[in-house]
């Protein structure tokens, strides 16, 4: 029988997934370092994709809707997502992490990219 792959790898050097389970603390720490890798590169990609080159040739598809919608966030040129993305997983690269911590930080790095394209 020949099983399919459904999921890609992860680095184990960097993403663990055995006991002990990490504390409270241990993942506060390691989300907080991760927002704040994330924001700073996040914050010169997005200043370059508003360049007159990067703007016309990417970032303008993200800006057709004009409304304020949270989920019209991943609404983007392929390579913008491919870019914008690269700075998510910066933080776990630098700093290991148990895949629980992995998870919680892609669904909160998720509900706030919703969150900040909502208007509000």
């Amino acid at each position: 029988m020949v099983g399919i792959r459904t999921s890609l790898p992860l680095p184990s050097k960097w993403v663990r997934s055995s006991l002990p389970l990490p504390s409270k603390w241990e993942m506060f720490r390691q989300i907080l370092v991760y927002f704040i890798v994330e924001d700073y590169f996040n914050y010169w990609i997005h200043r370059w994709l508003h360049t007159k080159w990067g703007y016309e040739k990417i970032h303008h598809v993200h800006h057709e809707y004009t409304a304020p919608l949270g989920f019209a966030a991943p609404y983007a040129h392929w390579s913008e997502i491919l870019i914008l993305g690269l700075p998510s997983f910066l933080g776990p690269a630098f700093v290991p992490v148990h895949i629980i911590t992995y998870w919680l930080w892609f669904i909160l790095r998720q509900i706030e990219s919703i969150e900040t394209h909502s208007g509000y």
